[in-house]
């Protein structure tokens, strides 16, 4: 599955999708279409989108105290004298404070970019997701269905019996209670399928019945060494770390605040002085070296250092939160797989076995030799063992899609190229 979309696509389809939001009707989707239809749909990578140029923006902002800043001023006095030029003044030296706003801003943006990556693997797991579950009730609604017709035909054979008289009355009434019992079920389960497609279609913005199947990809095995995953890949773990780097450029800045700055000024002023009957105007040339010193601010930069030190510290247990999340979900994710792997496999026999011995059960009931409950009991078995295969094989498919998630590599697994860092991701 090959995923085309550009961010600046995803956005304009989102900007375009905005005065109607109503989801639509489709004959058939797919996967892919259906991913590409949740990012154009998504207004969290909008703002993702909006976060990342904002950040740029701001980071530009911060290196413009390097270049030099040119103003014009003018000034009138009491006795009707007036001066105004243009003023220019270039920064030199300010211990670090507008080369830590910098990196705080670089920083920052790099995380924007992190979350970015995020939230498009989030968009494109909960589509997935959404998609298997409505697979999944399609796929039970469908054995439901079935195991309604087999029960018909086990009540047709009661009732066949009674007619003969070689049985009573209680069989059909029993048969036709455990048809009723399993149409309830069926209305249960088209309800919940009812729901999966409402889920899907707030994502992806198309009402759709004929889906097509999942990626065969999403049967593989998800690496299963946890010692060997790199969680610095994952994006909020290096959304984390960059904003405890932006937070510990922030402190550096903050603190260099109490300190001076030494800029070069250079102004042209023309002076216009009237002395009642006499007027001098004049042009004056000003060069020189301005240094400024912060003496007493009522406290004010010991407040920002402080902020700005908790603001580190509190990062720095983002980080510690960001790490353990990503090994808690990986743990499930691993630990779901492995159950659901375990239950496809037995599955397998379990329903071989039941679907036999309904067989052999059918032939003996018609001689005679089994009673209505066993059959009824034997139908039963069947229908659990195929509900049963039919949940392990979705949780299994769940548990890869979540695992691929939070390691970052579902994007990979479908077969998107990974951007750079540097780069908005072209999907």
């Amino acid at each position: 599955m090959w995923l085309t979309l550009q961010p600046s696509g995803a956005k304009a389809a989102y900007e375009d999708s905005l005065p109607a939001l109503k989801a639509s009707d489709i004959a058939f989707l797919t996967p892919d279409a259906a991913i590409m239809l949740a990012y154009a749909r998504s207004p969290a990578l909008s703002q993702a989108f909006s976060q990342i140029k904002k950040g740029e923006a701001q980071k530009d902002e911060a290196r413009s105290a390097y270049y030099p800043q040119l103003s014009l001023s003018g000034t009138y006095g009491q006795r009707g004298e007036y001066v105004y030029g243009p003023q220019l003044k270039q920064l030199l030296y300010d211990f670090g404070r507008t080369t830590g706003s910098i990196r705080n801003q670089t920083y920052l943006t790099e995380s924007y970019r992190d979350d970015l990556m995020n939230t498009v693997t989030r968009v494109t797991g909960d589509t997935l997701l959404a998609y298997s579950s409505v697979k999944r009730y399609q796929d039970i609604v469908r054995v439901t269905e079935n195991m309604l017709a087999s029960l018909e035909e086990v009540k047709g054979i009661a009732e066949y019996r009674l007619n003969a008289g070689l049985s009573s009355a209680s069989d059909a009434l029993q048969a036709t209670s455990r048809v009723a019992g399993l149409a309830t079920t069926l209305e249960q389960y088209r309800n919940q399928l009812a729901n999966a497609k409402a889920n899907l279609a707030q994502l992806t913005g198309k009402q759709v019945d004929a889906l097509a199947d999942l990626p065969e990809v999403l049967l593989q095995a998800p690496v299963q060494e946890q010692g060997m995953i790199d969680y610095r890949s994952i994006p909020s773990v290096r959304s984390a770390i960059a904003q405890e780097k932006a937070a510990d450029a922030l402190l550096g800045a903050t603190k260099a605040q109490h300190m001076p700055s030494i800029s070069l000024s250079a102004s042209r002023v023309h002076k216009y002085e009237r002395d009642y009957n006499n007027s001098v105007p004049a042009w004056d040339n000003q060069f020189g070296v301005t240094v400024d010193i912060p003496i007493y601010q009522g406290g004010a930069v010991s407040a920002r250092v402080l902020q700005a030190h908790e603001a580190l510290e509190a990062s720095k247990a983002s980080v510690n939160q960001a790490w353990l999340d990503a090994e808690q979900k990986t743990a499930t994710a691993l630990s779901n797989w492995r159950g659901a792997e375990a239950r496809v496999r037995s599955s397998v026999y379990q329903v071989s076995i039941a679907t036999h011995t309904r067989d052999v059960y059918q032939e003996e009931y018609k001689l005679g030799y089994r009673s209505l409950n066993d059959l009824l009991s034997v139908e039963q078995d069947v229908f659990q063992a195929l509900s049963s295969s039919s949940s392990a094989k979705f949780d299994r498919y769940d548990a890869v899609i979540n695992y691929a998630v939070v390691q970052n590599t579902l994007l990979q697994l479908l077969g998107v190229d990974s951007p750079s860092q540097q780069a908005l991701p072209d999907l």
